[in-house]
């Protein structure tokens, strides 16, 4: 870049005083940096290149690198010893936590969000608050954006048994002619037609969505912080890093599940690189988190999501609790009626096993009035698949209850990466996660 040029354009960013938080969540920046090395991702160069980036520490205990728990760090800039929040979902009912987006109100300034990871909407007027897909809080904005944001939810929670409501598909039809521009159209036909049967097909136009209506959103209404978060690049890691032209391991995934010559990762960051392309050009101070990062994991480990939640759990007698909420991928919430049914429900779950290798298929985390469950079945769920229930063996045929989700490529790393337009870093810099909300609301000063 030519340097005057470049100051021009830092000079731009300061006086325009807007802010932009962009989290990709779990995404590998030393995989970046190597396909960086094979010709790949111009934009990702040159944003190594003029401002590096640091890295950031997490929890010291592996049950707390979940990426809602540090995302709740990132907003609140509490480590979880503090905000104590461990479930996806669990934000709504802390209004003691005061989020990124609060603060900026509090300070006069107006805000935005996009999918923002475990955040509840607590604003008193924001321009826009699309919630992520999981967690329960009200979104801000018109009808339509209201809509948009319960299609996406529908699209996301049920991409395991590919079932969308015609609902659910209107909406997204409606606000992909409201918030994406029609220079956008062809990209979009490219990858639905010529790509479908690829694997980053369904989670990039899912991103992509989600970027081009934050992007349309932005530009309506200008916000002086907003933020945009986009968890696809996570979701094909944890399922196709063995793909990856960069994976150096010794693990393959079969063809039958991801073809040879398909790499989902690299996919997805070349979307990534075209949507920062987008928001670089924004003229705003440009933040990017990941909360973690992800390595590959070591051996074959399968993934199951229940089809019918609530189908299943009657089946196995349990029918009188309050609600059943799906979570991502393989978990979900279930609402108590009291301590003791919850206490009931999470003996009857964690008494299920496998009958051909005694291998447990549920845990359940007890809140007391609630169970966060995970099915944690790591093996192959074949037909004629039998459980036992209560020590005694059923008829259940588990097969028909679930749906395939992965195989578990990579796992959680504790320490995650920051970015600031405004600023220059070297990889060999770190801080505590919890330390990016600091490094934010500076900004709002």
């Amino acid at each position: 870049m030519i340097p005057a040029l470049g100051l021009y354009i830092n000079l731009k960013v300061i006086m325009s005083g807007k802010s932009i938080l962009l989290g990709l969540n779990e995404i590998n920046f030393e995989f970046i940096q190597e396909y960086i090395n094979k010709g790949y991702l111009p934009n990702f160069k040159q944003l190594f290149s003029a401002h590096g980036y640091k890295k950031t520490t997490s929890e010291s205990s592996y049950e707390l690198l979940e990426p809602w728990i540090q995302w709740v760090s990132i907003h609140t800039g509490k480590m979880y010893a503090e905000h104590k929040v461990f479930r996806l979902g669990d934000i709504v009912d802390r209004r003691d936590l005061k989020q990124l987006w609060e603060i900026a109100e509090e300070m006069g300034r107006t805000v935005g969000a996009v999918s923002p990871f475990n955040a509840r909407n607590n604003l008193k007027n924001p321009v826009f608050f699309v919630p992520d897909p999981w967690t329960q809080t009200t979104p801000s904005g018109s009808k339509l954006l209201v809509e948009l944001s319960q299609a996406i939810s529908n699209a996301v929670n049920n991409n395991a048994n590919n079932k969308l409501s015609k609902e659910s598909v209107f909406a997204l039809l409606r606000g992909f002619v409201k918030f994406i521009p029609f220079s956008r159209y062809a990209g979009y036909v490219t990858k639905l037609s010529l790509k479908l049967t690829k694997k980053s097909t369904k989670p990039a136009v899912l991103d992509n969505i989600l970027a081009d209506t934050f992007i349309s959103l932005w530009k309506n209404d200008k916000p002086d912080f907003s933020s945009l978060f986009l968890n696809s690049g996570a979701h094909l890691q944890h399922h196709y890093m063995f793909n990856s032209k960069v994976y150096k391991g010794n693990q393959k995934n079969p063809d039958w599940y991801c073809p040879a010559d398909e790499d989902p990762m690299l996919d997805i960051l070349v979307e990534y690189d075209d949507i920062i392309g987008r928001l670089m050009k924004l003229n705003c101070r440009l933040f990017i988190a990941t909360g973690l990062h992800q390595n590959p994991h070591t051996k074959n480990t399968f993934y199951w999501r229940l089809k019918d939640h609530v189908l299943f759990l009657n089946l196995i007698g349990i029918n009188t609790m309050r609600s059943v909420v799906p979570r991502m991928s393989r978990d979900f919430l279930i609402e108590c009626t009291s301590d003791k049914e919850a206490k009931t429900i999470q003996g009857i779950l964690e008494g299920i096993t496998a009958t051909q290798d005694g291998e447990k298929i549920f845990s359940a985390d007890n809140r007391g009035d609630s169970l966060f469950v995970e099915l944690i079945y790591p093996q192959e769920i074949k037909e004629n698949f039998r459980i036992s229930v209560g020590g005694e063996q059923s008829d259940i045929d588990f097969s028909k209850y679930v749906s395939f989700v992965a195989i578990k490529n990579g796992e959680h790393d504790g320490v995650g990466y920051f970015i600031d337009t405004d600023k220059k870093y070297s990889p060999q810099e770190s801080m505590p996660v919890k330390n990016v909300f600091t490094e934010i609301t500076e900004a709002f000063k």
